[in-house]
């Protein structure tokens, strides 16, 4: 089997299983994922923010939020979540420098600043 055709045979998948299962945080997720890997950004949006409204003190969520945003336009709004996504917890700061979903903001004072400020907080004592 294709490497599209698993992706497609899963997406299938969990567009069924989310039918049945609406509040389901982990089937939101990878439905999400299942449409950002295919380049389906408007989906991908869709599910995130019904991920962050089924679980709003993960920051995996609003982290994953950010992203979409990101590669959707939604610059501030993009920097609103990461600053949920940092404020809730989320602090792997190898995958942020490497995220290229994040790439549409980078060049952006809101995110430089906040980046600086997240850095400055981590590597105080």
């Amino acid at each position: 089997m294709k490497a599209s055709d698993y992706i497609e045979f899963c997406t299938k998948f969990y567009e069924n299983l989310y039918r049945r299962r609406r509040n389901d945080p982990l089937v939101v997720q990878i439905l999400s994922n299942l449409y950002a890997s295919v380049g389906d950004k408007k989906r991908s949006l869709k599910m995130d923010r019904r991920y962050v409204s089924l679980d709003p003190s993960n920051p995996v969520a609003h982290y994953n939020l950010a992203c979409d945003l990101s590669t959707n336009g939604k610059t501030n709004e993009a920097i609103e979540a990461l600053e949920t996504a940092f404020a809730l917890g989320y602090n792997d700061l190898q995958w942020l420098h490497d995220d290229v979903d994040l790439d549409p903001i980078r060049h952006h004072s809101k995110f430089k600043a906040l980046i600086a400020n997240r850095f400055s907080k981590i590597s105080s004592p």
